[in-house]
């Protein structure tokens, strides 16, 4: 008994869930069917409404005519045409260019197809035209895009030229500045040369026990001594300064001393020089002397002393001995 009761709920659980399998099959079969029916019906729906647009074009402009769709294929080569005449240098806005360039080629070979066949597929010639309309559209966007591009460069080059004309400008001040700066430099270095004053020039005769008195023979003549001031200068660096003196005789000639002494002055020119002394000079007036020890005898006559200092004439003198 209890055998028979265990038997019949085995058969009732595999009878319900066989039900549920199926139940769940069927709800999976309905969803499809739906979903396939609202395609079609979407489909369908896309179909009426291309159909109406067919049978307004039909009824308004009689669009597919014979001459109608010669029409068609003229305004493609038209747009064709107007393809040709777009010019872009950028790559990518060209590729696409060429692009739509083909599928007009395309579109005017469908064309000449279909009027060559008797019987008129008035369906293809409509979706035709829509592609010959999305490519004039798409024409359009290329042609205000280039303007637009045209018109970005033409205010680009403005640009430049405009800031190309400011650099000269600026270039031409900075040269200005320059030669300015340099003149300036110079006129600052002029100002800082020293200058001698006060100068005067002795023949020194010096005695056998040693000491020293001026003297106006050039026979006795053993020291020429150049005393002077230096001027303040605020404009030169502080420092030690070597000043020199030359002593020119009535022939033109340095007298040199032991160990000849030479300096290049401004213009690069070698000067022969008779003696230096160093001194210390701190931008105020300060008297030195420099003295000249002469080698051999002199002759009498006129002499000239000049005087420099970083290759500048700085000062000068003159002497007679007889």
């Amino acid at each position: 008994m209890k055998d028979s009761d265990s038997r019949k709920k085995n058969y009732s659980s595999i009878i319900i869930l066989l039900l549920i399998i199926a139940l769940g099959y069927t709800g999976y079969l309905i969803s499809n069917l739906n979903k396939e029916n609202h395609d079609i019906s979407k489909e369908l729906s896309n179909l009426l409404l291309e159909n109406d647009e067919m049978n307004q074009i039909l009824i308004n402009e009689n669009a597919f005519s014979s001459s109608k769709t010669e029409n068609l294929k003229d305004n493609l080569k038209l747009m064709l045409s107007s393809y040709d005449s777009l010019e872009e240098s950028n790559t990518m806005v060209l590729d696409s260019i060429n692009q739509q360039r083909e599928k007009i080629k395309n579109l005017i070979s469908k064309v000449e197809k279909l009027n060559g066949q008797s019987k008129r597929d008035w369906r293809k010639i409509f979706s035709l035209k829509k592609e010959a309309e999305t490519l004039r559209g798409i024409m359009k966007g290329y042609i205000h895009t280039i303007d637009s591009l045209n018109t970005l460069n033409i205010n680009l080059s403005n640009s430049l030229t405009e800031k190309t004309n400011i650099l000269n400008k600026v270039s031409n001040q900075n040269t200005v500045f320059k030669k300015q700066n340099k003149d300036l430099q110079k006129k600052v270095a002029l100002g800082a040369v020293l200058q001698a004053t006060n100068i005067t020039v002795s023949a020194i005769r010096i005695r056998n026990s040693g000491s020293q008195s001026e003297t106006t023979r050039a026979s006795k003549t053993n020291m020429v001594k150049a005393c002077f001031s230096l001027l303040e200068n605020k404009l030169s660096l502080a420092g030690d300064k070597d000043i020199f003196i030359r002593v020119i005789d009535q022939n033109g000639k340095t007298l040199l001393s032991e160990n000849p002494i030479s300096i290049n002055n401004p213009n690069g020119e070698n000067i022969a020089l008779s003696s230096k002394r160093t001194v210390n000079y701190q931008n105020e007036s300060m008297d030195i002397c420099i003295y000249h020890e002469i080698i051999g005898t002199i002759e009498a006559g006129n002499f000239k002393v000049e005087i420099y200092n970083d290759g500048f004439l700085i000062g000068g003198s003159s002497f007679a001995l007889r």
